[in-house]
């Protein structure tokens, strides 16, 4: 069987592929790892039509049962490989192969995060890593920033646009940041400290203290990890798809990458603006342009000669 649509990943960007998919009449399968950030525990506040806000799993939820409703299939798995043969791709899973007309990589990114017991569980809750989802919430908190680099002191001065009770944890064997950005940072009030995170301790939901490695504790009400993330491309490596620099999967206009019938939507194809609602708005655009390929012959006119 040839699907002809392959969407991989179930966050946003995915599932809005998968509804518009699903509309256009097209066989379509969406490829779910049951990983990524709609798994995290945080509450989106920033996504339109949801007042009080909505939490990201019940989101996913809820794509994914509008998608199915328009008759997308949905299967649990990871991809390890995609290479093409002929105009089909295949996609490698453990076990078996898949075969697809067009494929949409929305596959997202991994995000670095410090590395302590019970790390996993505050993510969404106690533990954030973008200013742009997350900062409203910091207002007037203590906030513990975790950062090694000039770039990740770039962010922590945004964040005096909410609090001017910032700490800096800087990893001793990390540490990148200039005398410049110190001594800026220092000059508006942002107090740096070096260590590691040996563990975080809650009172129910709040965040009592963080005990470092040598002991010593630092009192905080919320933690950003400001490590970045990485794009989940590695299992396009026998494709020869036009990555940027930074090894985000480069798109047009129309979400289409440079090879034909291969899209790409979501957090994959932009180091910044990890956003829900720009992604669900790549998803939709590269459904869009993935159902136009997919027209017979039957369904198109010739191109006529341009007047004059």
């Amino acid at each position: 069987m040839v699907w002809e649509c392959v969407i991989v990943g179930a966050g946003p960007a995915g599932l809005s592929a998968a509804v518009y998919m699903g509309r256009f009449r097209r066989k379509t399968l969406v490829i779910d790892s049951g990983e990524g950030r709609w798994s995290y525990g945080q509450w989106n506040e920033n996504y339109l039509g949801f007042p009080e806000g909505v939490g990201a799993q019940e989101l996913h939820d809820l794509g994914h049962r509008q998608a199915e409703r328009f008759g997308v299939e949905f299967q649990t798995g990871s991809v390890t490989r995609v290479y093409r043969e002929g105009d089909e791709y295949v996609l490698t899973q453990n076990p078996g192969e898949l075969r697809a007309r067009s494929v949409i990589w929305a596959a997202g990114v991994r995000d670095k995060w410090p590395t302590f017991v019970g790390v996993r569980s505050l993510v969404g809750r106690q533990l954030f890593w973008c200013i742009v989802c997350d900062g409203w919430r910091t207002l007037d908190k203590r906030l513990l920033l975790l950062g090694d680099d000039d770039k990740a002191a770039s962010t922590v001065l945004q964040f005096l646009t909410y609090s001017r009770d910032l700490t800096v944890l800087v990893d001793p064997e990390q540490d990148r940041l200039s005398s410049r950005v110190r001594k800026r940072l220092r000059d508006d009030g942002v107090k740096l400290v070096h260590g590691k995170i040996d563990h975080v301790t809650l009172q129910g939901e709040t965040v009592e203290g963080v005990q470092l490695r040598d002991g010593s504790l630092l009192e905080t009400d919320l933690l950003f990890s400001l490590y970045g993330s990485s794009p989940n491309t590695e299992a396009l490596g026998d494709l020869d798809l036009e990555l940027a620099r930074n090894g985000h999967i480069r798109i047009n206009a129309k979400n289409q990458t440079n090879l034909p019938g291969f899209f790409a939507a979501g957090d994959v194809t932009n180091r910044h603006a990890h956003q829900v609602i720009s992604a669900a708005h790549e998803g939709a655009q590269a459904a869009q342009a993935a159902n136009h390929i997919l027209y017979p012959e039957v369904q198109r006119l010739p191109k006529l000669p341009r007047d004059g």
